[in-house]
């Protein structure tokens, strides 16, 4: 249901003035709760500073990429870490005062938590950084504030130099186990190359041309002596043959000669006897003999003749023969020498051969360790860069050349308190005591169902109302309320009155 503004503010008057005593008592109430929370709410004072965090310098470009600094927005984050951390809060104890009562170390954490819950630290831009703390004692709250500025720069600093010093050892342990690695990777190359002299980068083109060569040779003295077996055996058969035809021939010679000898015997023998004569017939019978011997000499074929028996002196003599034996002696020669230079050329391979696997191990191996070696060189050379840029960085922290700390504003005693005033709690009391019974009224019009407007009526019924009777006031209430106003008025009054006094008292430093 739509009501008029001012519909809305008469029903309130309607509805305070009828509910006066309430609405008084609760105004004398609520104006009285605040006073007395103004009276009794704690006076802080704040002391703050601004630190300015720069790596700005004339340093800086000078050292361009040959130092590392640290970053600015990190030390802007972790500023509330570094200062809450337990050594920095001891030590604001220690200069608060509050451990001159020797707390024990429950009461400590309390108070490292009461500290913590006063104290506001703020990133007002990517440089500056406020620390800002509240406490009841100005003089406390302003030393304080100092102590965190120094102990947050000291802190601040260290731990820049302990990291920049912790990067720098690393970097530089790093760096000698790649060294050692170096060292190490060096050696393992002078002993495979010491292991193997011909590790070179052009033995495989060497190697083939070396096997090619042996197989040639091999290839050229096999064909050799193949040719030499084949004129040996040739050889073989010729003065085997010779020595036959030899052998026959000088056989039937000598029986011819003998028979010609004794047949010169026997013609002389004729001359000086008969043919019975005892020498004569003996002759006779040796020739018969030598004539069958000779008969049988030529039928007999002449593998036989050659094979029966040794050889005759006059057929060793034979000059053929003699020649025979020295092309075949001077042919085995060649075959013997042969063979060996085959037997030497194999072994050469095979020597080449296993030397071609240990070149390949040894060539594998030693690409290897090429690029270990190349691959740990490039890694240290880039070590000995970045410990060269932290020990820069770490001269610079200890010259405090790198990252600077300024107190841009230093903390002042504080003066006045921080928070609400007193005349904030008046103020703010009496018009709470005004607004909480309007406030409760207007919560009851829209709860309570009655009906207190005549518009309502016909907006909800559809009725038409003819005319508003009002409140008619009897004898005994109009008497009943002239009694009571001035009551209420003088409460009023009293409790405006008593703030007033309240507040001249507090001015006054009384209260």
């Amino acid at each position: 249901m739509q009501i008029h503004p001012e519909q809305i503010a008469r029903t309130l008057i309607n509805e305070a003035f009828n509910s006066r005593r309430v609405v008084v008592g609760l105004f004398a109430l609520v104006t009285a709760t605040v006073l007395v929370t103004g009276l009794t709410w704690p006076k802080y004072f704040a002391a703050s500073t601004s630190i300015l965090v720069e790596d700005k310098n004339i340093i800086q470009p000078l050292m361009q990429g040959a130092a590392v600094s640290t970053d600015v927005s990190d030390l802007a984050r972790n500023a509330r870490e570094l200062i809450y951390g337990r050594r920095i809060m001891d030590r604001i104890l220690e200069q608060g005062g509050w451990l001159d009562k020797h707390p024990s170390a429950v009461e400590r954490e309390f108070l490292i938590e009461g500290i913590k819950s006063r104290t506001a630290i703020s990133n007002l831009g990517k440089n500056l950084i406020k620390i800002e703390y509240r406490d009841t004692d100005p003089e406390r709250a302003f030393h304080v504030t100092q102590r965190f500025a120094e102990l947050f720069i000291q802190e601040g600093i260290a731990a820049r130099a302990a990291e920049t010093r912790a990067a720098y050892v690393f970097i530089d342990k790093q760096a000698r186990e790649y060294e050692a690695k170096l060292g190490q990777a060096e050696q393992e190359i002078r002993q495979v190359r010491g292991s193997d002299v011909d590790v070179r980068p052009v033995n495989e083109v060497e190697l083939s041309a070396r096997l090619a060569t042996l197989n040639a040779r091999i290839e050229s003295t096999t064909m050799e002596l193949r040719e030499a077996e084949i004129k040996r055996s040739s050889l073989e058969r010729q003065v085997s043959g010779e020595a036959d035809v030899t052998a026959g021939i000088t056989r039937e010679g000598e029986i011819r000669a003998r028979i010609g000898e004794l047949q010169t015997k026997l013609d002389t023998l004729r001359l000086s006897y008969l043919d019975t004569h005892p020498d004569v017939i003996q002759l006779k019978l040796q020739i018969q003999d030598l004539t069958k011997a000779l008969e049988a000499e030529r039928r007999r074929p002449s593998k036989e003749r050659g094979s029966s028996g040794e050889m005759s002196q006059s057929a060793m003599n034979s000059p053929i023969y003699q020649q025979l034996r020295r092309e075949l002696s001077q042919t085995q020669v060649t075959v013997d020498a042969l063979k060996a230079r085959i037997a030497e050329s194999q072994r050469l391979l095979r020597e080449e051969a296993q030397r071609g696997k240990s070149v390949r191990s040894g060539d594998a191996r030693l690409a290897d360790l090429a690029r270990d070696f190349q691959i740990n060189r490039e890694i240290y050379q880039d070590l000995l860069r970045r410990r060269e840029r932290a020990r820069v960085s770490m001269s610079l922290d200890n010259d405090r050349q790198g990252l600077a700390y300024t107190i841009q504003d230093p903390p002042t005693l504080p003066q006045a308190p921080k928070g609400p005033r007193f005349w904030h709690f008046v103020l703010g009391g009496l018009v709470l005591g005004i607004l909480v019974p309007f406030g409760l009224l207007y919560a009851r019009m829209h709860i309570d169902p009655r009906i207190r407007v005549g518009d309502a009526i016909t907006k909800v019924h559809n009725v038409p109302v003819l005319a508003t009777i009002p409140h008619l006031w009897t004898p005994d209430e109009i008497k009943q309320l002239s009694a009571e106003l001035p009551v209420l008025k003088l409460a009023l009054v009293a409790t405006v009155a008593v703030c007033a006094i309240v507040s001249v008292l507090r001015l006054a430093q009384v209260l």
